[in-house]
C-alpha cells in the first residue's frame, strides 16, 4: 500500500508543472518515506483503513444515488448524477450555491483515501490566492481550501467515503458548522 502511495505521489510530481506543487510533493514524499522507517514494524492505522478498503466491494451508482442526501443545509438537491465507473455521484442543491461529491473508496478506488491521508500529513502553506486549512473537526480530519470566495472541503467518512463539499459565500467554519453530518447517515448504513 506505501509503494501505491508512493507512486501516486511520483505521478502528481511528473504531472505537475508548477515548481512550487513540484516542491510539495517532494515534501510529501519525504513524510511518507519517513513515516515508513517508523513504523515499519506493525501496520498503522494507514495501511489497515486502505488494506480494508481493499476487502470491500464497491457500492454500485444505484445504492450510492439512494443515499444521497436529497437536501443540504437547507436547501433542497437541484441535481445528482453518477459519474461512470468512478464510484462516485455528485449533486448541486439550492440552486448550485452548494455542491456535494461522494465517492466510495472501495476496492480499485482505495488510492482516494490514501491521497487524502497522506495530504493530510503534509497540507502545503496557503499563498495569497489559496488558504488551505487541516483541522480536525468533530473527530473527522479535514482539508479545506477557500479561494475566490468559494470553499471546497474535503473529509473521509466513516473510513470508507471520500466526501468534498463546496459552497459559496462561506468560510470553512461556517460551511462545517452549517453542515450536519447525519445527512450522510445512508452511507454509514451501506459500509458493511
Amino acid at each position: 500500500m506505501k509503494t501505491i502511495l508512493k507512486f501516486t505521489i511520483v505521478l502528481l510530481l511528473m504531472a505537475s508543472c508548477h515548481s512550487e506543487a513540484k516542491k510539495v510533493t517532494k515534501e510529501l514524499l519525504k513524510t511518507v518515506e519517513q513515516t515508513e522507517e517508523k513504523g515499519a514494524d506493525q501496520p498503522s492505522d494507514f495501511d489497515k483503513i486502505t488494506n480494508g478498503l481493499l476487502q470491500k466491494t464497491p457500492l454500485t451508482d444505484e445504492e450510492l444515488l439512494g443515499a444521497f442526501p436529497k437536501e443540504l443545509i437547507g436547501h433542497p438537491l437541484d441535481k445528482v448524477s453518477a459519474i461512470p465507473y468512478m464510484q462516485q455521484v455528485v449533486g448541486q442543491f439550492g440552486n448550485r450555491k452548494i455542491s456535494l461529491s461522494i465517492a466510495d473508496a472501495a476496492g480499485k478506488n482505495n488510492p482516494l483515501v490514501t491521497t487524502f491521508l497522506g495530504f493530510y500529513s503534509y497540507v502545503p502553506p496557503s499563498t495569497d490566492k489559496i488558504k488551505l486549512i487541516k483541522i480536525e473537526r468533530d473527530g473527522i480530519k479535514t482539508i479545506s481550501e477557500t479561494k475566490y470566495n468559494e470553499t471546497e472541503m474535503k473529509f473521509i467518512y466513516d473510513n470508507r467515503f471520500h466526501v468534498s463539499l463546496s459552497a459559496k459565500a462561506m468560510d470553512p467554519d461556517e460551511l462545517w458548522n452549517a453542515f450536519d453530518i447525519n445527512a450522510l447517515r445512508g452511507y454509514k448504513n451501506l459500509n458493511k
